[in-house]
């Protein structure tokens, strides 16, 4: 009897032990599949936005981490941005703050403060940390951070693996999306002055007119030159012309307010998308444009020669809803071509 009775501990026993292996053997597949779903949400990401919404959110989720983090060395990777904080979920830094945390350039880990950066204590009711530079060309380029309110989480004796390998992943990842946001500028900017092209202006004018069609947003559109800019090249040679165009754009971009916008539009043109401009604005803006035309003239000597003349087009006022971005720029075109016709050095429809 005694014999049976161990026999079914034994197997009692066994059953437990197969039970508790088949759980672990489970939870960890559960981990791989999650791990290779943040993985994939990395790489396909298409924008800073989308990585917030899908990897950082998955991490969240899937491995019960209360906040997940991507700090970004804004000198390495300069991305395009209305803030350095976006949704608390990724922060633009300098690099010196990188260069302080991670000291021998791997994965740190704590249940308290005394290491922590103050710029990586971004989580109010952490516990512990679990953070992994983000290595690209021998510089780190960013960190992933994972915060958790429990102290056992994160601290003590943990496995970097997990955190190391993803980092590498997401490094793969913000290099692409610089990558492509890299070439999308380039495509969409002109080579001498560094302002947006003919292209940029295209989809920035379906952008606004977009936007005017859906919440009455009106803007202006204005199509200026420089007159008489052939004698420029002619007396002058090209580069000296070139480096007027640059110099009038340079010194225009210095003066426009973040919403506004300047591009070339091709030779001696310039364009400019001013939104929620009035009159009284726009006076102003013709003013200082003037006023730019004729500092930088004198200062090349052409004066008594060149000027600015543009057109300007008001939307709504000159152009309705049924009006296309092509309209506008004919328009615009038109008076641009009135005020050379009739003196030059003044701008039509101001």
């Amino acid at each position: 009897m005694d014999k049976v009775n161990n026999m079914i501990k034994e197997n009692s026993d066994l059953k437990g032990e197969l039970s508790n292996l088949m759980g672990l053997l489970k939870e960890n597949e559960t981990k791989h599949e999650g791990y290779k779903t943040v993985e994939f949400a990395f790489l396909l990401a298409e924008s800073l936005k989308e990585i917030i919404e899908k990897p950082l959110r998955y991490l969240e989720d899937i491995f019960g981490v209360d906040r997940a983090v991507l700090f970004i060395n804004g000198e390495e990777l300069n991305f395009d941005r209305e803030s350095n904080v976006l949704d608390y979920r990724i922060y633009f830094m300098p690099e010196k703050v990188f260069k302080t945390f991670f000291l021998e350039r791997r994965p740190y880990n704590s249940d308290n403060k005394l290491h922590l950066t103050s710029e990586f204590d971004v989580y109010d009711d952490m516990g512990s940390y679990l953070i992994a530079p983000l290595m690209h060309g021998g510089k780190i380029v960013g960190s992933l951070n994972l915060y958790s309110r429990e102290e056992e989480k994160f601290g003590g004796e943990v496995s970097k693996d997990f955190i190391r390998d993803l980092a590498a992943v997401a490094s793969v990842s913000l290099q692409k999306l610089h990558a492509t946001e890299v070439i999308f500028k380039q495509t969409r900017t002109d080579f001498l002055t560094g302002t947006y092209n003919k292209l940029a202006m295209a989809e920035l004018l379906e952008h606004f007119m977009a936007k005017f069609k859906r919440h009455d947003q009106g803007f202006v559109f204005v199509l200026m030159d420089i007159d008489n800019f052939k004698h420029i090249n002619d007396n002058a040679g090209h580069l000296t012309g070139d480096a007027i165009l640059k110099q009038i754009s340079d010194d225009i971009a210095e003066g426009l307010r973040t919403s506004d916008i300047l591009g070339r539009f091709g030779g001696d043109e310039f364009f400019m998308i001013v939104p929620y401009a009035n009159i009284e604005n726009l006076f102003t803006l013709v003013e200082r444009l003037q006023d730019i035309g004729k500092k930088v003239f004198n200062a090349f000597g052409f004066g008594e020669n060149a000027s600015l003349s543009g057109g300007v087009v008001t939307v709504p006022g000159d152009i309705t809803a049924e009006d296309t971005c092509e309209d506008i720029v004919k328009m615009a075109d038109g008076r641009l071509y009135h005020s050379k016709r009739n003196g030059k050095g003044f701008f039509t429809g101001v």
